[in-house]
């Protein structure tokens, strides 16, 4: 995930520094992905953010005789 992703999700920089338990200056600092170890706090305060999207069931073709 990238920074920019998780800030938008969070609300905000601020926001996601309260959720993470760190300064808005610390999230400013980040680049454009996220640190591997904020990543893995986030899988487990907001595992949904990494849920894949669902496909959309197709039906199977019919057999033509």
């Amino acid at each position: 995930m990238n920074t920019q992703k998780a800030i938008e999700l969070a609300g905000g920089s601020s926001a996601l520094a309260a959720l993470l338990g760190i300064t808005p200056g610390a999230v400013s600092q980040w680049g454009e992905e996220l640190p591997e170890r904020r990543m893995w706090q986030l899988r487990v305060l907001r595992p949904e953010w990494f849920k894949e999207p669902r496909a959309a069931k197709t039906r199977p073709e019919s057999e033509s005789a």
